[in-house]
């Protein structure tokens, strides 16, 4: 697999109070999911679940591209 292929398959999750969001490597949602907890939220603290899992989805979705990049790039260049 090239590196563009192994970027673009970058997916990372994270998950509580029954909300499980998925992220690609630039932190775009891909996948959203509620339990039964979770709907039984107030809309308020459901959308702020929803975002913070999403930042940090985001967050290792980015260290996970990174680790990709580095592979490839001197350290000294990426962490600049």
């Amino acid at each position: 697999m090239g590196v563009g292929e192994r970027l673009d398959a970058v997916r990372c999750a994270a998950e509580d109070h029954g909300v499980v969001v998925v992220v690609d490597l630039h932190g775009k949602p891909v996948d959203l999911t509620f339990t039964r907890e979770a709907l039984r939220m107030g809309p308020a603290d459901l959308a702020a679940v929803v975002r913070r899992l999403t930042a940090e989805a985001a967050a290792a979705a980015l260290a996970e591209g990174m680790a990709v990049i580095g592979e490839l790039v001197p350290e000294a260049l990426v962490t600049g």
